[in-house]
C-alpha cells in the first residue's frame, strides 16, 4: 500500500494531483478531460477490475449544501466518448461538497491487490476534513462485485451545523438517511442474477436495494462503534471494520463485506493527523469532519476514521 501527502490550489488540481500519484502506483489512466455540459474535469482510471471516475463540480447547490464539489462513480470498462461521466454499468455519483481550495493538506492512500482501493483525506483548511474514494471490499458470502465509491457532504445550516449526530449530515459509511442530500456511500453487490446491483442507504425498509451501515442514527449492532471509547488501561482505541449489508428480504440482511485498510475510531485522545503504530503497521486517524468544533462551526465530536499505511 502507498502512501503520500501532496498539496492543490482547487479541486481540478487535486484532480490532477491524484492522477499523478495513482498512475504511480500501479493504477491505469484512462481519460483525464473537461466535463460536458458541467464546469469541472473527469477523472477515469483502474486497477485490475475496477474503475472509478472522479469528477469535480465547481458550482451548484446552495448555502447549506455549498460548491464545489468532488463526486466518485464506479463502472465496469471505459467509454472513451463524450461525455466523460457516461461509463458502463456506472452507479449515481456519491458526492462531497465544499471542497474549496486552496487546501491545508491532501493525503492519497492505495494499494491495486488483493482489494484495490483509492482513498483520499482532504484538509481543506487547518483541521477539517473530506474524505472521498473508491475500492473492493473485504467481502463475506457470495458477493461477486464488492465495490464501493463514498463521499462526505455536511449540512452547514447554522442550526445543524455543529451537530455530530443529526441526519442531515451525509458521511462515508453511515446508514443516516435524510432528503436533504443524496447518499454518499454506495456499493455494488450482484446476487441472485441481478447485476449490476448497487445499493446505496435508503429510509424504506422494503427497499430491494437498501445499503444498511454506519453508526451514528439507526438501530443496528454496528451503531455501537461509536460509543467503544479508549482503553482505561493502554488508553487505546480500537480501529473497527465497517461492515455493511444488504436485504434478503422478510427482515433479514447479509453482510457483504469492508473496505480494506479503513477503520472507525473515536478520536478521544488522538489529534487529528496523528499516526499510530500498531506491531509493524502504521494508521493515519482524522475526524469525520472536525473534531470537536466550536460554536457554531462543523463538529463531527470525537468520530473518526483510521487509514492503514504499510509502506
Amino acid at each position: 500500500m502507498a502512501y503520500a501527502t501532496s498539496a492543490a490550489n482547487d479541486p481540478n488540481e487535486l484532480l490532477d494531483k491524484l492522477r499523478l500519484f495513482a498512475q504511480a502506483n500501479g493504477w491505469a489512466i484512462d481519460g483525464f478531460r473537461d466535463r460536458t455540459g458541467k464546469v469541472g474535469k473527469a477523472l477515469s482510471l483502474h486497477a485490475g477490475s475496477l474503475h472509478a471516475t472522479f469528477l469535480t463540480e465547481l458550482t451548484g447547490g446552495d448555502g447549506n449544501r455549498p460548491p464545489p464539489f468532488i463526486g466518485v462513480v464506479g463502472h465496469t470498462g471505459y467509454a472513451a466518448n463524450a461525455n466523460a461521466e457516461v461509463q458502463n454499468e456506472a452507479s449515481v455519483p456519491t458526492w462531497t461538497n465544499y471542497v474549496q481550495g486552496p487546501y491545508s493538506a491532501v493525503h492519497f492512500f492505495t494499494r491495486t491487490a488483493p482489494q484495490p482501493y483509492l482513498h483520499v483525506v482532504l484538509e481543506t483548511q487547518a483541521g477539517t476534513f473530506k474524505h472521498f474514494g473508491t475500492g473492493r471490499l473485504v467481502t463475506a458470502g457470495a458477493v461477486n462485485t464488492g465495490q464501493y465509491v463514498y463521499g462526505s457532504q455536511w449540512y452547514y445550516d447554522a442550526t445543524y451545523i455543529g451537530n455530530p449526530d443529526d441526519y442531515r449530515h451525509a458521511v462515508a459509511f453511515d446508514d443516516t438517511w435524510n432528503n436533504y442530500v443524496s447518499p454518499v456511500t454506495r456499493v455494488r453487490a450482484d446476487y441472485e442474477g441481478i447485476a449490476p446491483r448497487w445499493h446505496a442507504v435508503s429510509d424504506s425498509e422494503s427497499d430491494t436495494r437498501r445499503l444498511l451501515c454506519g453508526w451514528r442514527g439507526k438501530a443496528a449492532p454496528i451503531n455501537l462503534l461509536k460509543d467503544v471509547g479508549h482503553s482505561t488501561l493502554t488508553g487505546r482505541a480500537p480501529g473497527q471494520p465497517l461492515w455493511c449489508a444488504v436485504p434478503r428480504g422478510a427482515g433479514l440482511y447479509s453482510d457483504v463485506g469492508h473496505p480494506a485498510d479503513l477503520r472507525f475510531i473515536r478520536l478521544d485522545s488522538y489529534s487529528p493527523g496523528e499516526e499510530l503504530p500498531l506491531g509493524s503497521d502504521r494508521w493515519k486517524v482524522f475526524p469525520v469532519h472536525r473534531k470537536n468544533g466550536p460554536a457554531g462551526t462543523p463538529n463531527s465530536g470525537v468520530y473518526g476514521y483510521a487509514y492503514r499505511i504499510t509502506d
